[in-house]
């Protein structure tokens, strides 16, 4: 059998497969021992250390890691490979420092959100409309990229036009992610995950081999893309790792990037935060993160074996020429679903902002649970239309610079109030971190679009702006009213 036919077969039992989850999902939400909202929001807060892991790091590769990222790396070379540096410890450092707490307090103040722990946390809920507000805005920009991306794959290997591709991930998307919650998102991550752990093994493997290796690359590239084999690129405009970038890279990934409401809400769902628990968790995150990233160095062999082919389509082109038709779909499969990981996370978190943030939060206090998830399951039918009516518009042409301006915005305005109540709670005053939520998108925008400084430390600079403001505001309450830090003491 050829490849589309392959593809195919493969496509179609995905869905069944992916079906049967949200089904048994939605039954395991209406019979878990907690409400419906929070077994449909956070699993029940039942989730296993290896279930967790695999959601988390899946979550956290998307499109971008499969696709966008080694074709960033075929133009950019070396100086692209600090962000897998940075990842690593990005991924595993401020989990140590973020799962135990934020699974005790927001268990403790019944959140169900990110959003709503801040607000819950902080006594406020301005911040919690900011938040969600804020969050809804800016995600919609990762999440046209994987849209572009599944589309892509499809069309690839299935010969299915862009536009119908874009139509049946919308569908599909919104159809599993409405039915099972949180808790078919975590079953299907493994179901996703395993396959490409091994492909991306397979596929760097092969990359290496028919371009001679790591050496062998350098020593191609080297004759006609030298600028490619720098640690650093010189510092001019439209440069991603001059030495600030690399600077900025590192403050994106240990402190933007986990506290990603789609990503950090995870903690909150753990089973429970014993060290053994953690340990798992970490572990097996370390591993996933470690192989999954490898695939960097595909854009490297994809430059030297495809010099004029559209960067995000190199990994897949890899894989239809030298893997075997079968090997090829299996491929092809395992990168869907993490696009598919990464995209209901996402579009859930959206609609869970909408329901339980701002219309529970303003709107109507005393919904019950059976209303929120109704209104939650509309918003998710609603984002994912805007997504593929963006999508069909305006195709972005780097799936990760649309991918990471997204996520930075989100990151300037939720981390520096996230890593700060739960770091330092008795510092920590909500008219600062109404002003660091607010403020921070704000820098990073005006940085990166209107002052065009570097994409990665314009992150930086916004996480200085957000944490100066927060902590100056802060100890200028409790100067002013000192028996607020003896209330949060107590």
């Amino acid at each position: 059998m050829n490849l589309k036919v392959w593809s195919m077969i493969m496509f179609f039992g995905f869905l069944i497969v992916m079906g049967i989850l949200s089904i048994r999902a939605g039954k395991k939400n209406a019979q878990g021992d907690g409400d419906l909202g929070e077994e449909y929001y956070l699993g029940g807060r039942g989730t296993g250390p290896v279930l967790l892991a695999f959601s988390y790091v899946t979550g956290s590769v998307s499109a971008a890691a499969f696709m966008g990222e080694p074709g960033m790396m075929s133009q950019v070379g070396w100086p692209y490979y600090w962000i897998v540096i940075a990842i690593i410890p990005g991924m595993i450092f401020p989990a140590i420092l973020l799962m135990k707490k934020l699974r005790k307090e927001s268990t403790r103040l019944g959140s169900l959100t990110i959003p709503q722990y801040l607000g819950d946390s902080y006594e406020s809920k301005s911040l919690r409309n900011i938040v969600a507000v804020g969050l809804c805005l800016f995600y919609i920009f990762p999440l046209v990229a994987q849209f572009k991306g599944a589309a892509i794959l499809l069309e690839q290997f299935t010969n299915i036009p862009f536009k119908i591709g874009v139509l049946i991930f919308t569908g599909l998307i919104a159809v599993y992610c409405a039915t099972g919650g949180l808790r078919s998102t975590m079953w299907a991550s493994v179901i996703q995950g395993v396959p490409m752990f091994v492909i991306s093994i397979v596929l760097v493997f092969i990359s290496l081999k028919a371009t001679g290796g790591l050496s062998g690359i350098e020593n191609t590239l080297q004759v006609d893309h030298s600028e490619m084999l720098r640690v650093v690129q010189p510092r001019e405009i439209g440069s991603l790792f001059p030495v600030e970038g690399v600077i900025g890279v590192f403050a994106y990934w240990m402190i933007m990037f986990v506290a990603q409401p789609y990503l950090s809400s995870r903690f909150m769902s753990i089973r429970d935060t014993k060290p053994k628990t953690i340990g798992i968790f970490l572990i097996t995150t370390l591993v996933l993160t470690v192989v999954y990233n490898t695939l960097y160095l595909t854009g490297l062999a994809g430059r030297i074996l495809y010099p004029n082919i559209n960067g995000d389509y190199i990994t897949t082109q890899l894989a239809i020429d030298f893997l075997p038709t079968f090997l090829a779909s299996f491929m092809m499969i395992g990168i869907f679903g993490a696009m598919m990981s990464t995209t209901q996370s996402m579009i859930l978190v959206i609609a869970q902002a909408i329901a339980n943030d701002i219309y529970v939060g303003s709107i109507n206090k005393d919904a019950d649970d059976e209303t929120i998830i109704k209104i939650t399951r509309i918003a998710i039918f609603v984002v994912a239309a805007i997504c593929f009516v963006f999508t069909i518009v305006n195709t972005p042409e780097f799936l990760s610079l649309f991918f990471y301006l997204g996520l930075s915005g989100v990151g300037a305005c939720v981390a520096v109030p996230l890593l700060a109540i739960l770091l330092f709670p008795n510092k920590s005053r909500k008219e600062g971190a109404i002003a660091a939520a607010l403020v921070g998108p704000i820098a990073y925008v005006l940085f990166e679009q209107v002052f065009k400084v570097n994409l990665w430390f314009s992150s930086f600079l916004a996480v200085i702006i957000a944490g100066t403001l927060l902590f100056g505001i802060s100890a200028y309450i409790n100067l002013k009213y000192p028996h607020r830090v003896e209330e949060v003491m107590k």
